[in-house]
């Protein structure tokens, strides 16, 4: 074989070598991306698959038809809800309890007021459970008090820092007009006097 020939034969074979080498590597590349873009996918089914979603509701009468006011913590999403600090609010003033709550949204004086309570420090909600915070039975406590909170109950609101069995954490904040919860990359820690204690 002439050395021209030789050269350009080899040349040729040195191209294919290349161009095999070249789409392989493209080949892997694409492999690479398709094999993140899945992981990322089941990702964020995972998330989906175990995320809490907190809501705040109040009402006024139970199953039974008796009169009594309920301030009340729901989780309604998919998966469990660690709550990592609860706190209750009256036109914006932190309430420690029940007491804090009558006295300034309804003049309660020195007598305690006969309530139903709950504390919320280290609880997990599973999906669809609910804490009742305060419960106010009209029958057993000072008609005008519980005719006050009757009316002033819709100025309260919860503010709550919560994570899903994956650590991701939201804060909510029912006071907002977008009560949406914002994601947040950890719950702040709260003294034991800033949460609602019951």
């Amino acid at each position: 074989m002439p050395p021209d020939e030789r050269r350009r034969s080899q040349s040729g074979a040195r191209f294919q070598r290349y161009l095999a080498s070249g789409i392989a590597v493209v080949v892997s590349l694409i492999s690479l991306g398709v094999a993140l873009s899945a992981n990322r996918t089941q990702e964020r089914l995972l998330a989906a698959s175990v995320w809490p979603s907190l809501e705040f509701g109040t009402g006024n009468r139970d199953d039974d038809g008796r009169d009594v006011i309920r301030l009340e913590v729901g989780n309604n999403g998919v998966g469990p809800a660690r709550l990592r600090g609860v706190q209750v609010l009256y036109k914006g003033q932190l309430a420690h309890n029940a007491y804090d709550v009558l006295k300034q949204c309804c003049g309660l004086g020195d007598n305690p007021a006969n309530t139903v309570t709950s504390g919320t420090r280290g609880r997990v909600l599973k999906a669809g459970d609910t804490i009742t915070l305060f419960m106010l039975y009209r029958e057993v406590n000072d008609r005008d008090v519980w005719e006050r909170f009757n009316h002033e109950r819709f100025a309260v609101g919860v503010r709550a820092c919560y994570c899903s069995v994956l650590d991701d954490c939201w804060m909510f904040d029912s006071t907002r007009e977008d009560a949406d919860p914002d994601p947040v990359a950890s719950c702040p820690r709260l003294a034991e006097t800033d949460e609602w204690s019951g």
